[in-house]
């Protein structure tokens, strides 16, 4: 559940060491407020939340995992490449078009999104942060 690989990259951004493009998107992002904020809604149920500064920094949070997972030094599988999918419609709360038979990548990313789309957008954010992390620890990042 450690988001420790997404957190000290958050900090090589704010602090310009890596990642020039993505220093706009992190800066302000309080990383204590952040931390405390996924923790909170992953130990939670699929309903949680958090409000105020917490839920600010983690939808900055998010924000800024959406551009930092683009910075990965290997494209990851399949299978991350869903979880990444269904917890960015779902934190966005948007719904993908229902496909059709025959379109399969369609279908397999709809049935991802249809697994998750009863959890809170806020729990579809921290849990998205949590993969990127993963991500990190497994194919590191570029630059």
């Amino acid at each position: 559940m450690s988001i420790d690989a997404f957190l000290e990259n958050l900090s090589y951004a704010q602090s310009g060491a890596k990642f020039a493009e993505l220093q706009s998107a992190a800066s302000g992002i309080n990383v204590d407020l952040l931390k405390a904020a996924v923790e909170a809604v992953l130990a939670g149920g699929d309903d949680a939340k958090v409000e105020g500064p917490l839920a600010d920094a983690l939808k900055a949070g998010f924000e800024f995992a959406t551009k930092l997972v683009k910075m990965l030094a290997k494209e990851p599988g399949s299978t991350e490449m869903l979880n990444f999918y269904k917890y960015f419609k779902r934190a966005r709360n948007e719904t993908p078009a229902e496909p059709s038979f025959y379109q399969l990548e369609s279908k397999y990313k709809y049935n991802a999104w249809k697994e998750i789309s009863h959890i809170s957008e806020q729990k579809a954010q921290a849990s998205y942060i949590q993969k990127v992390s993963e991500a990190i620890e497994t194919y590191g990042t570029r630059e």
